[in-house]
C-alpha cells in the first residue's frame, strides 16, 4: 500500500479528508482504505449535499471525496458552493457516472479530480496524490474513452459543448426534470423557491431552443447526463 502525500501539516501530523456519500458501505470503504495510511485522518463524514457543505464550512478539510449523486442536491453544486467559499480547494468526486458531461460539470464547478466507483484502491491513493500537489486527476478509463465517437456534437448550437452554455446549477435542474420531478419536487431538494426553478427551466429551453419538456429529457439522455 502506497503511502498517502501531505497536503497540509497539521499539529497531528494528518492529513484530514471529509467523505462524501449517501451509502453508508460505500464512505466505510473508502475510510477503511484511506486511514490505512498513518498520515490520514478522515475527520468527517456526510450522506447529503447539504451535510457537506456545512461540514467543510466548519470542519475546513484539506481534501474532499465527494459522491455526485445526493439527496438535497448535487454533490457538484456542493463542490461549486464548498470551492467558491474556499472551504477546501482540492476536491476529488469519485462517481458511478462515466459520461463526459458530467466529467466537465464536475471540473468546471472547481473539481480537481474525477475517478469512478469502480476504480482501483491505487488509483484513488493516485487521485489524492495529485490533487494534493494542486493537479487535475482524472481517471484513465475516462481519458481514453473516444468522445466524438460516443456523443455526436450538439449542431444546434454550433458544436458547442453543453456544459459551456449552462451553469452547474443549470444542468443540476435539467437532470432533475430529466429524472422525471416536478418543479416543486425540485424546489424541495435544491432548497430554493418555485418560482427560482420555473425560471432556471424558462431559461434552460431559452438557452437550448427547445419548446417541450420532453425534449430536455431526450438532450439530457443524449448528453450522457441520465441513462434511458
Amino acid at each position: 500500500m502506497r503511502s498517502a502525500p501531505a497536503c497540509r501539516v497539521h499539529e497531528e501530523n494528518s492529513m484530514r479528508i471529509l467523505i462524501v456519500d449517501d451509502h453508508v458501505v460505500m464512505r466505510s470503504g473508502m475510510r477503511a482504505l484511506l486511514e490505512k495510511n498513518k498520515d490520514t485522518v478522515v475527520v468527517d463524514e456526510a450522506g447529503t449535499a447539504t451535510e457537506a457543505v456545512n461540514l467543510a464550512q466548519s470542519g475546513r478539510p484539506d481534501v474532499v471525496f465527494m459522491d455526485v449523486e445526493l439527496p438535497g442536491g448535487s454533490g457538484i453544486g456542493a463542490t461549486e458552493e464548498i470551492v467558491r467559499n474556499r472551504w477546501c480547494d482540492k476536491v476529488v468526486m469519485v462517481s458511478a457516472h462515466d459520461s463526459r458531461s458530467c466529467v466537465e460539470s464536475a471540473l468546471r464547478a472547481g473539481a480537481l479530480g474525477y475517478v469512478l466507483k469502480t476504480s482501483a484502491t491505487d488509483e484513488i491513493l493516485t487521485a489524492l496524490e495529485e490533487v494534493c500537489a494542486g493537479r487535475s486527476y482524472v481517471t484513465p478509463e475516462l481519458r481514453e474513452i473516444d468522445w466524438e465517437a460516443r456523443a455526436p456534437a450538439n449542431r444546434e448550437s454550433g458544436g458547442r459543448k453543453l456544459t459551456e452554455r449552462l451553469s452547474p446549477r443549470e444542468l443540476e435542474v435539467l437532470v432533475q426534470i430529466a429524472e422525471g420531478l416536478s418543479s416543486k419536487a425540485i424546489a424541495l431538494q435544491l432548497k430554493v423557491s418555485h418560482r427560482t426553478v420555473e425560471t432556471h427551466r424558462t431559461n434552460l429551453m431559452r438557452k437550448l431552443g427547445i419548446r417541450k419538456g420532453s425534449e430536455l429529457v431526450r438532450l439530457a439522455i443524449r448528453e450522457g447526463l441520465i441513462v434511458a
